[in-house]
């Protein structure tokens, strides 16, 4: 089963998804099928302002927000940053690493290998996720 951006913002956050359509003059879903269709409607109308306006209330914003800024195209602002071999900054190693930092300092160190491998697999997984996020999100 697919769910679409209309469904995942619906099911997570319908109080915002009312408010942006209000604001259009849209009026109050009474259910999370309706608003999917009050969100598909809105986005044929106004396409890419309406894009915009569901994009500000997306739950993931500020990671999806992140992972877009870490892959901007290098412009020679830091010295001690370099392009990799997709012409994007190499900041998703650091933010791994912070990452991992932050969970092991919340927990104690794992007590065998098989936990703190399934930890990094999730962390990579969860990163790589993000970066698909993002790419559609920018197109």
């Amino acid at each position: 089963m697919n769910i679409t951006l209309y469904d995942y913002l619906a099911y997570n956050v319908p109080s915002d998804c009312n408010y942006v359509l209000s604001r259009y003059d849209y009026p109050e879903s009474q259910n999370e099928e309706e608003l999917v269709l009050n969100l598909k409607d809105f986005v044929r109308n106004y396409s890419y302002e309406a894009l915009d306006a569901l994009a500000e209330i997306h739950p993931d914003y500020d990671l999806i927000a992140d992972l877009a800024e870490m892959a901007t195209p290098y412009e020679g602002e830091k010295e001690s940053e370099y392009l990799n071999a997709s012409g994007t900054i190499d900041r998703l190693g650091n933010l791994e690493q912070t990452m991992m930092n932050a969970n092991i300092s919340r927990s104690e160190q794992p007590t065998n290998t098989t936990e703190g491998l399934l930890n990094k697999i999730d962390v990579v997984l969860g990163i790589g996720i993000a970066i698909l996020t993002a790419m559609f999100v920018k197109k």
